[in-house]
């Protein structure tokens, strides 16, 4: 599960950066999540792993475009920020399971703690891993 989680991660990391918020959608799925195949993330993401990727992948390429690319265009803009929550949301559960130890199971989700560590130095607030 840390492959995964730090594909999420890369993909959060690109949410995170400057530019028009479609074309930061397009790079962060592209470049490290496109790859993922369902079965890669554990069960208890899968859902929102496959509406993203769903999402995402809605319109058919064209000539020019790969379908991510016509997908995002013709998507509203509070709709791609909708779908960015998503992978941030996503990685939160894979942190929280990470540093809990616990297993990711398609069971109901728990409370996150205040703060969650992403690794000895670095906590990522609660209303982040939510």
């Amino acid at each position: 599960m840390c492959h995964i989680a730090d594909k999420f991660y890369a993909a959060v990391r690109t949410l995170a950066t400057d530019g028009p918020l479609k074309q930061r959608l397009i790079s962060a799925y592209v470049d490290h999540l496109e790859a993922l195949a369902e079965d890669d993330v554990p069960q208890a993401v899968q859902p929102r792993f496959e509406a993203l990727r769903q999402a995402l992948t809605a319109v058919p390429p064209t000539e020019k475009e790969t379908a991510v690319q016509v997908s995002v265009r013709k998507m509203s803009q509070a709709e791609a920020g909708r779908l960015s929550r998503s992978v941030l949301a996503i990685f939160a559960e894979l942190v929280r399971a990470k540093s809990t130890g616990e297993r990711l199971a398609s069971g109901g989700v728990t409370k996150a703690p205040a703060f969650n560590r992403v690794d000895a130095h670095l906590r990522v607030p609660g209303f982040l891993a939510r």
